[in-house]
């Protein structure tokens, strides 16, 4: 990343928001499966050893992951919207001094700590949130694959596997967590930084173009979530 070695953003801050639609039928086929066999939940764990697990975590998906799922893209969608404007300021401000061949000021440097600042805030309480949902689906992940595999193994027709979307699941959960903890902890360390050390080459590595263009896919990505449900 050159001087700062530091970002803004990472990749994949968004992943839940963008599991195929296939997939996501998938998992909710799996969880009105369980939940229509709640009435002969003896029978069928007979057959399927797991399914009384599958069926707490399907439970869980309704109550609990579904709406946090809702809520954690609004959220995603207000940061995203925030930071676009904070940064874009500072992108316009910096740009001038450079276009007027003037060194950097104390005032820019002053908003260049804010806005980092007020970054590192909300991502610290974002990446929080996100961690929580993540532990959650690795719940309802850990339950269904267990059951797929008593599946394998079973000629009872009951429910079919959904393997490869449980594992696209898991994969954007791995991704959600790997993002926003590594991204906090990088606002972390600039926002540590001082005004006085945030020069034309410190912001200049901080990319500001490329973090607007990521805050503005994401709230498209959200937007598009949010019309799915």
């Amino acid at each position: 990343m050159g001087t700062t070695g530091r970002s803004l953003i990472a990749f994949n801050m968004g992943a839940l928001f963008t599991i195929p639609k296939t997939d996501m039928d998938a998992i909710k086929a799996r969880v009105k499966t369980c939940k229509q066999g709640a009435a002969i939940e003896d029978t069928i764990k007979q057959h399927l050893p797991h399914f009384s697990d599958a069926l707490a975590a399907a439970y869980l998906w309704d109550l609990n992951i579904t709406p946090q799922m809702k809520l954690q893209c609004n959220l995603l969608m207000g940061y995203a919207a925030k930071a676009k404007t904070d940064f874009s300021a500072l992108d316009i401000a910096v740009q001038q001094l450079i276009n007027n061949q003037q060194d950097i000021t104390l005032t820019v440097q002053q908003q260049a700590t804010v806005v980092v600042a007020a970054l590192n805030k909300s991502t610290q309480a974002l990446s929080a949130s996100f961690i929580n949902i993540v532990n959650q689906i690795q719940v309802f992940n850990k339950a269904n694959q267990e059951l797929d595999s008593d599946i394998a193994g079973s000629e009872f027709g009951f429910m079919k596997e959904i393997t490869a979307s449980i594992a696209v699941l898991d994969h954007a959960t791995g991704s959600i967590r790997g993002a926003w903890s590594a991204l906090a902890d990088d606002l972390e360390a600039i926002a540590k930084t001082s005004p006085v050390d945030f020069t034309f080459p410190f912001i200049a590595d901080l990319n500001l173009s490329a973090a607007i263009a990521a805050w503005d896919q994401l709230q498209t990505e959200c937007d598009a979530f949010l019309r799915s449900q």
